[in-house]
């Protein structure tokens, strides 16, 4: 599989698109207004305790305060000189496993109202939500995770070699600081003692850096922001595995070039600036499929298709078989090739739109239990590649599959787009014949009045309607309600609102008019 990195800099906007064999599985947007806030470091002051839901709100000097529950907080005293293997490469936010039960601890004997407190996002703003944010503080290099103020020593479980994990966490036994935690990441894999090494001085210059803002800066204060977007991928992703790494930016190359020829000089020949006169997304197609990206309704082969509705609590994603009829020998063996087909998609979908928290995915029900537990191994097999952590419930007996997935930000849908101005994001609007009976009701209220005369101003599909066929509903509106009514269309009006205004003053008539 070939896997290149795009990157595409404009003067507002900078977009990473990642693609496998040429498709788009993820994209990220980063503008200047919405830079990533994830890793960063602030020293804030504790705003307010709240001991009933066991958190602390923290000002970080950020318009919404930081939300630190008990579960988030660090833990200090010595720990156990650990070895177990860890779930991710970049270690912020994890839950310590080793911690004790948390239902035991008392957020008030840890922080106090007015005191300052060292923190780093985990989670970014999403909604009407402020950051998430920990006091268990993690570095993270290109080889290595430092987390200062403890014991813990760990190996990504990406490596899959028990003899290469062996000797890197000895490696790292051998280099570890006192009064620090390690972890290996996954590129940890095959490189010497004197490279980690490197790193590691590299990342306690860091620390020593944001120690020494601590100990001068005034709560509240960013004491550390985490690399950007493009530095950030090279350091996570540029792997063995990348073929290509092409930046339309002159800038942004010499910088990826430069940190390149510093971390992993052997992968530097993959790094090449583009500068050909067709836009970079264009040229590698891959505007048409961010496009398609925003669509709800995702098409499938031999028309079948998924569909894709967000909601407050969850993203609800449903299979559907439209006109495909398969190839397969019986009506089970074409839902099946219809489910495995979605399954694919759907990983993609997740990746791509970064959709996180619940997913209840609605699969087209089958009943034979093979089929279903081919279903499930296909999807998990899918899965494994997402950097996200999820969990997958089993298929319930309705053909139903409910998961998580990591949130850390909004989803690149809701980065780059607005709710929509005329339906609130409801994806609705009232129909035109459905906006004549509310005016008709509006009428209805009127008639006790002494105005007899009106200008209702609607959208021009609404207007049509009721002009249409010499203007009949208008005519039977007039005869009804014993009135005479003058019809205007306004295309700048919503498309299921309507005004009135008195034919003779030419003013509006609010509610209070027929209240």
């Amino acid at each position: 599989m070939k896997t290149q990195i795009l990157v595409n800099v404009q003067v507002h906007e900078s977009r990473i698109a990642i693609l496998e064999d040429g498709k788009l599985v993820e994209l990220l947007v980063e503008r200047p207004d919405q830079r990533r806030m994830v890793g960063n470091i602030y020293k804030g002051k504790v705003e307010r305790v709240l001991p009933g839901i066991q958190a602390a709100f923290i000002n970080i000097g950020m318009e919404k305060r930081a939300f630190l529950h008990i579960s988030d907080v660090a833990r200090y005293e010595p720990f156990a000189d650990s070895e177990t293997d860890e779930d991710e490469d970049n270690n912020i936010g994890r839950k310590r496993r080793y911690r004790s039960d948390t239902r035991s601890m008392d957020i008030r004997d840890w922080c106090k109202a007015g005191e300052d407190i060292l923190v780093q996002i985990t989670k970014e703003p999403i909604g009407t939500k402020g950051p998430r944010c920990t006091t268990e503080i993690s570095l993270p290099g290109r080889y290595l995770v430092i987390m200062p103020g403890q014991k813990h020593v760990g190996v990504s479980r990406k490596i899959k070699s028990k003899q290469e994990r062996y000797r890197i966490r000895k490696a790292i036994r051998d280099i570890k600081p006192e009064g620090f935690g390690l972890i290996g990441r996954s590129v940890s894999e095959n490189q010497s003692k004197e490279v980690l090494e490197n790193d590691l001085e590299y990342l306690l210059k860091d620390w020593e850096n944001i120690r020494k803002k601590a100990d001068v800066l005034d709560a509240p204060a960013q004491l550390y922001r985490d690399m950007g977007m493009v530095a950030a991928m090279v350091r996570d992703l540029f792997s063995s595995d990348m073929d290509e790494f092409i930046l339309d930016s002159k800038t942004e190359y010499e910088h990826v070039r430069k940190y390149v020829n510093k971390v992993v000089p052997d992968f530097a020949d993959r790094v090449r600036l583009y500068n050909d006169s067709t836009p970079i997304f264009d040229a590698f197609d891959v505007e048409p499929q961010i496009e398609n990206m925003l669509r709800r309704k995702i098409w499938l082969k031999k028309g079948a298709s998924i569909i894709i509705d967000n909601t407050e609590a969850l993203t609800a994603i449903d299979v559907n078989s439209g006109r495909n009829v398969g190839k397969g020998k019986t009506y089970e063996e074409t839902l099946l090739q219809v489910n495995l087909a979605a399954a694919e998609e759907i990983v993609r979908q997740l990746r791509l739109r970064d959709l996180g928290g619940i997913l209840v995915i609605d699969f087209i029900d089958m009943e034979s239990e093979k089929n279903r537990e081919t279903l499930m191994r296909t999807f998990r097999e899918a899965m494994a590649d997402d950097r996200a952590k999820y969990r997958i419930l089993p298929m319930n007996e309705f053909g139903m599959v409910v998961m998580t997935r990591q949130r850390v930000r909004q989803s690149v849908i809701e980065r780059i787009s607005d709710p929509c101005p005329t339906c609130g994001g409801l994806g609705l609007v009232f129909s035109p014949v459905t906006v004549i009976a509310r005016l008709e009701r509006w009428l209805m209220r009127a008639a006790k009045s002494k105005k007899n005369s009106f200008l209702i101003v609607t959208h021009p599909v609404v207007a049509e309607e009721l002009i249409a066929e010499g203007g009949e509903r208008l005519r039977d509106l007039e005869t009804l309600y014993r009135v005479r009514l003058e019809c205007f269309p306004d295309g700048t009006i919503d498309p299921d609102e309507f005004s009135v205004l008195d034919a003779n003053t030419g003013e509006e008539l609010t509610d209070d008019f027929i209240a």
